[in-house]
């Protein structure tokens, strides 16, 4: 027997984490909801089972648990679909050939599973900062305000503004301008009604200290655990929120599997070298959308290739 095999399954209470009633009362343990929900959480699990497991991992109601989950759908699992459906297997050489090869690739399956990596991982990024919004104004209760901030909270009377970053170094100049505007127009908005405000920046992921914000100090920069804590009310919640990704990532799988192995197939045959290895001339010359389709024409009409191989 190997020592996977005698290794007992990782049970959703060990992921959960413990839960922090002082600070959400309205919090769903393991215990509450039922034991041993998934089993092993590392296993796909159909979209039936996501809800309860993301219910017990976060620590929230079932009914958050439920928009959660089709937020994730919504804004990380279809535009991923709909970017991968514009894609051609032609489409993956218009990225440097020579970042692959100077990384030692040769092979073509190789090069298009890192090409395709570099591609997805460049678009979900934007994707799950969008998602992480809308997770936080679901757990808070927040809204979106129309002044142009990400997030409103209504406490004991103070509006709390929140302009969200998905990561506070990756704003330029010019975008986190356009937040502080907006911060200070959202403010100016409600002060008319006589109403006490607070601006925040808040940052998802890699923030590990709360300041105010350097051209501005009655904005405060917020940690990002310190962040979800304040609009979760559980102190742990970033890092069960990791946990609860991991346990969605089928959603991703199954929309964009189908796409993956055409663009696949599509560019393995246009730039394979008979051996499995990558077909130098064909990536530095790619064909054109105009060869490909009088390719294609000639295939379903008789057979043959244009080429008359």
């Amino acid at each position: 027997m190997t020592n996977d095999a005698r290794r007992p399954a990782r049970k959703l209470e060990d992921l959960a984490g413990p839960r922090n009633k002082d600070h959400n009362p309205s919090a769903v343990s393991t215990t509450e909801s039922g034991p041993d929900l998934l089993g092993d959480l590392f296993a796909p699990l159909p979209r039936a089972a996501m809800v309860p497991g993301v219910q017990a991992i976060l620590g929230v109601p079932r009914e958050k648990a439920e928009r959660i989950v089709d937020a994730f759908d919504d804004f990380v699992s279809r535009p991923l679909e709909a970017n991968l459906q514009k894609r051609s297997g032609r489409d993956l050489a218009k990225r440097n050939p020579m970042i692959y090869l100077a990384r030692g690739v040769t092979t073509v399956e190789d090069w298009v599973d890192r090409v395709l990596d570099d591609k997805e991982t460049s678009a979900i990024e934007g994707h799950l900062g969008t998602w992480q919004e809308e997770v936080a104004r679901i757990v808070s209760g927040g809204i979106k305000p129309p002044t142009g901030a990400d997030l409103q909270l209504d406490r004991d009377g103070v509006a709390e503004l929140y302009a969200i970053h998905t990561s506070f170094n990756t704003k330029n100049s010019g975008s986190l301008k356009s937040d502080v505007d907006a911060l200070r127009r959202g403010a100016a908005a409600l002060k008319t009604h006589k109403i006490r405000v607070e601006m925040y920046i808040g940052v998802l992921s890699g923030r590990k200290k709360t300041a105010p914000l350097g051209s501005d100090p009655n904005i405060t920069v917020v940690a990002s655990d310190e962040f979800w804590k304040r609009v979760s009310g559980i102190a742990d919640f970033r890092t069960r929120l990791l946990k609860a990704t991991m346990l969605l990532a089928p959603l991703v799988r199954k929309r964009a599997g189908d796409d993956v192995a055409r663009i696949k197939a599509e560019a393995i045959a246009l730039f394979d070298d008979g051996h499995g290895g990558l077909d130098l001339d064909a990536l530095a010359d790619p064909p054109t959308k105009a060869a490909l389709k009088k390719r294609q024409r000639a295939l379903s009409g008789d057979g043959q290739d244009p080429s008359g191989h």
